[in-house]
């Protein structure tokens, strides 16, 4: 009870201390102004996108309306037999569906923006593949000069700041105020106080980001209820991000130098973790990275110039043996009400284009392999990928979205193939019983998330335990005179 009543009466008094000294006030007005900008510009862009997908499943919907309401046209009229074929005729439906999957923001995606404003997350979708490039909008030439500032960026950079700021002069303020030979007399008892000091540091400035990301989280519930799991995710790195920091700290004020050698010791590590580390290994694995989008839709047109001129039996060839199922005893009718021969022309130009994407997606794939080993040795570019992971904006997420939208099209593929062999039209029920898409995250994603919080934690302990050895030989030297 008296350790407990002498650690208590060391917070009150460190309380004090931090608000005579106006480091609280100042903390607070460097980070509540940024917190709220960062919210602001990450939910302005999640925002933007939901309100896209919102209109993509609406322009689906009423089309998909429209098309029913056509199959109870009156065919007696010319307007109503156009109608009627329109909406039965399965190679029409496909085209004026507009179908699409989409990736919708996730609950955590205003924290992170991560990949998101530049990631396509909208595919349409339908039996002939397109690779034209879409029309994309003009680019704010100063956000591309100063990239984007959100939750995920305060964190990393600007919390080890204020940390080192805070925490730089806990030993070498005893030293300069005459107080640490005092202190000495107390076998054992510097560390554990000054342990306990870099502890309330910790706490305030983790207090803070806890706040910030609880309402960043709490901008989803109306959308999606509160996201417990990323919530518990995101306080975990932020609080192995901010223990990691507040370890080097430590490892540094241990060597008990003057309070301007720690400033520019920590500052260096600042500058070595966050901005030369990251950029050295950009600079030794930049290659150069080709936008394929316009070559790939001229590939495309030359394929399908060069698949047309094939004889109509060598196409429907080249179909039933990828798909042997639908070849039945009309398998090679090519007349005008059959679409057996545009089938098989859109299948064969799709299987020629993925012999050409599967290299391109081969190198993205060495790629980013060659990038996940080596966060390992980048901290903060570990940490960044673990924020936009639980954002759900990580290059792996929108990896995984580009695997569900190919999975997806291959059922709604299947779907109208099975009405293109066999010569039916759409009815109403097939009209319900079109494929749905649910959009998912990536499953695997938590297991990151675990990872990398014992990560951090480990070289924080790595990092403490060195400063407390040094720290003790250190008062050990002082101890001898």
């Amino acid at each position: 009870m008296h350790r407990f009543n002498k650690y208590l009466s060391v917070v009150q008094q460190e309380w004090r201390l931090l608000c005579r000294t106006r480091l609280l006030p100042v903390v607070a007005a460097i980070l509540l102004p940024a917190a709220v900008i960062a919210l602001y510009y990450g939910h302005n862009v999640s925002a933007k996108q939901q309100a896209a997908v919102d209109s993509l499943q609406q322009h689906y919907q009423q089309q998909l309306a429209t098309l029913r309401g056509q199959l109870q046209a009156d065919t007696s009229t010319p307007q109503g037999k156009a109608a009627y074929i329109a909406a039965s005729w399965p190679i029409v439906a496909d085209h004026r569906l507009h179908a699409v999957v989409w990736y919708p923001p996730a609950p955590g995606a205003a924290l992170s923006i991560g990949m998101s404003d530049l990631a396509k997350y909208y595919y349409p979708i339908a039996v002939k593949s397109s690779y034209t490039p879409t029309e994309e909008k003009i680019s704010n030439p100063l956000q591309l000069a100063t990239g984007n500032f959100d939750t995920a960026f305060l964190l990393i950079y600007l919390m080890p700041l204020l940390s080192i700021c805070t925490s730089c002069q806990l030993l070498s303020q005893e030293k300069e105020q005459g107080t640490l030979s005092l202190l000495l007399v107390q076998h054992g008892a510097l560390t554990r106080l000054l342990l306990l000091r870099l502890l309330i540091r910790y706490l305030i400035l983790l207090s803070g980001m806890l706040l910030i990301g609880t309402a960043g989280m709490a901008m989803a519930v109306s959308t999606h209820g509160f996201p417990w799991r990323e919530w518990a995710a995101w306080m975990g790195i932020t609080a192995a991000w901010l223990s990691f920091w507040m370890g080097l700290i430590w490892f540094v004020i241990a060597w008990n130098q003057h309070t301007t050698t720690n400033l520019v010791l920590l500052f260096s590590l600042w500058l070595l973790l966050l901005i030369v580390l990251p950029a050295s290994y950009r600079l030794m694995t930049n290659q150069p990275r080709i936008d394929d989008t316009a070559t790939n839709a001229a590939v495309q047109r030359q394929l399908e110039w060069d698949t047309w001129d094939l004889p109509k039996r060598q196409l429907l060839d080249s179909f039933y043996q990828a798909y042997p199922q639908y070849r039945n005893a009309q398998a090679y009718d090519t007349g005008i009400h059959s679409s057996r021969h545009a089938m098989a022309y859109y299948s064969l130009v799709d299987q020629r284009m993925q012999r050409i994407l599967a290299a391109q997606e081969a190198n993205k794939h060495e790629a980013q392999q060659m990038l996940d080993a080596s966060v390992r040795y980048n901290p903060a570019v570990y940490t960044q990928l673990l924020l936009n992971s639980i954002a759900r904006t990580d290059i792996a997420d929108y990896d995984h979205f580009r695997e569900e939208t190919r999975r997806f099209r291959d059922q709604w593929k299947q779907f109208f193939y099975q009405r293109h062999f066999q010569d039916q039209q759409l009815t109403e029920a097939d009209y319900q019983s079109l494929p749905v898409y649910h959009p998912s995250y990536d499953p695997e994603s938590p297991t990151r998330w675990r990872s990398g919080i014992l990560y951090l934690l480990a070289l924080t302990a790595v990092a403490l335990g060195a400063g407390i050895l040094v720290l003790k030989r250190k008062l050990n030297d002082l101890y001898k005179i």
